[in-house]
């Protein structure tokens, strides 16, 4: 499985700071959860089922965004990920195999922020924290599209969302 992820959050600095308006126990507060967006493309349908390899690659691109709703210490936070079913995994032969199917889904959840948080602690509670509570369902809704359409599931793995924010922010610097 390949992948790639990006990140962001939304909202004015000052905004974001939670630090002096809440108490002094802090958490994340999870709240709904919900698919935002599902799309599915199905490459030349129907001859792509004729010859199916039993285990298609899978490739897959992550993204992250989160967004402060109004004044108050709650946001929305976006897992939207984008993969493709692949006949067989790219390799130095054949750099572009087959596209089976597409899928884009966005699955989203409002989270609030309770207690003396630091500034510094927001990003890493809505950009690795959140996303760990909405990858398990959006995989899950990934997987029974990816059933449903008639191609054989794919294993994905969990996401280490920790090791990949470090690693865009030290793309940043």
């Amino acid at each position: 499985m390949d992948q790639t992820y990006t990140d962001t959050v939304t909202g004015s600095p000052a905004s974001l700071d939670v630090s002096d308006s809440l108490p002094s126990s802090s958490s994340l507060i999870v709240g709904s959860q919900y698919l935002r967006t599902l799309l599915i493309d199905i490459q030349n349908t129907p001859d792509v089922y004729r010859d199916l390899p039993s285990q298609p690659h899978i490739g897959m691109t992550v993204d992250v965004t989160g967004r402060q709703l109004g004044d108050q210490p709650t946001f929305e936070v976006s897992l939207a990920i984008r993969a493709q079913g692949l006949e067989s995994a790219p390799a130095q032969d054949a750099p572009a195999p087959k596209v089976l199917y597409e899928i884009s889904l966005a699955y989203a959840g409002l989270f609030g922020l309770t207690g003396r948080i630091p500034q510094e602690a927001v990003e890493p509670l809505l950009l690795v924290e959140a996303p760990r509570f909405l990858f398990p369902p959006a995989r899950s809704v990934m997987l029974n599209i990816i059933r449903e359409a008639g191609f054989p599931s794919p294993n994905i793995q969990p996401i280490d969302f920790h090791a990949l924010w470090q690693s865009r922010r030290a793309q940043q610097r």
